[in-house]
């Protein structure tokens, strides 16, 4: 990545509330960007075997609340 350290020293330090905009602002510049056509197929046949997997009852579902606050409390742990 090609962000200077220095700058993303800086956007680090923004509040909780001014790093979520800056997010939407970048998630909004790249959806008007095409999406290449084999990465699209290869999603989607993704898709297909993950829905496939759910129905036949091959994976367990799990909430999502539940898998972010384990990964909180992981990255917490690991910077101790």
């Amino acid at each position: 990545m090609a962000i200077r350290p220095e700058l993303r020293s800086e956007l680090l330090t923004l509040s909780q509330e001014d790093r979520h905009e800056l997010a939407d602002e970048l998630y909004e510049s790249l959806i008007g960007e095409p999406l290449d056509p084999e990465w699209e197929r290869t999603w989607s046949r993704e898709i297909e075997q993950r829905v496939e997997d759910i129905v036949a009852g091959r994976v367990e579902l799990v909430d999502a609340d539940e898998v972010h606050a384990e990964l909180r409390a992981e990255l917490r742990d690991s910077r101790r």
